[in-house]
């Protein structure tokens, strides 16, 4: 027989876990058990019990340096309604549990202070973008705003709006594209920015991170959100970090 076939076939990537499991500190030493023993067994690390930068990548750094397979398997370990990163948030910091229902919409809960956990690219121009913001608060008026200026500048009919398109709007209609800008700042702003803070983590290599880096925990100011683009019929933003 091919042992090294058999030893691959019963790695173990996933437990029989579900949303709720996470969203209490019930289970918290299990499951901090599972993933040691069959993720991280070379790795000997003290949990955390509050969220800090630089602690946090230390020990994202040990996980990821030992057992690089299956730090990407815990970062991107796959619970319905669940998003990258929040299962290792739960992991390494011993007091966390993941929100649900009872939690506002926040992502993360560690003692009595709530965070969203966003997975987002980096650029060196010192700021994060490619994420969306919460759900719960229309900005369709805003949204229509754009596409109809899109339209009367000779840009065609489609609902996408890229970088490209608003720079020619800034040009044509600077006055309204700018009312636009600050209006989205001002709704995200006061609808979901204002409530917690965010654990801005990176979801690639690059930029001077590696995939599961926590690029900063902050509470974004209405001056550091920037209306980046239309797709997928929501804006996403950039923030400056």
């Amino acid at each position: 027989m091919d042992n090294a076939f058999i030893k691959k076939a019963l790695k173990v990537t996933s437990f029989n876990l579900v949303a709720k499991d996470f969203e209490s500190l019930k289970y918290k030493k299990e499951i901090q058990f599972l993933f040691s023993t069959h993720f991280f067994p070379s790795v000997n690390i003290k949990f955390l019990k509050s969220a800090n930068q630089r602690q946090l990548n230390n020990i994202i750094t040990k996980l990821r340096t030992a057992e690089s397979a299956n730090f990407q398997h815990l970062y991107k370990y796959n619970i319905k309604g669940v998003g990258p990163g929040e299962v290792m948030m739960y992991y390494i910091l011993d007091n966390a549990h993941l929100g649900g229902g009872s939690s506002a919409g926040l992502d993360l809960v560690v003692g009595n202070k709530g965070y969203e956990i966003k997975a987002v690219d980096y650029s060196p121009q010192g700021y994060v973008n490619n994420f969306k913001v919460g759900g719960t608060f229309s900005m369709a008026d805003i949204i229509r705003g754009v596409q109809d200026l899109k339209k009367k500048a000779g840009l065609g009919t489609g609902a996408e709006v890229n970088s490209s398109d608003l720079k020619k709007l800034e040009e044509k209609f600077p006055n309204e594209i700018k009312h636009y800008y600050k209006e989205y700042a001002e709704v995200t702003y006061k609808n979901y920015f204002k409530n917690h803070e965010i654990i801005f983590l990176s979801n690639k290599n690059g930029g001077g991170y590696s995939l599961g880096d926590v690029i900063s925990i902050k509470k974004v100011e209405k001056k550091d959100i920037i209306f980046e683009r239309i797709t997928s019929g929501t804006i996403k933003p950039r923030v400056i970090i």
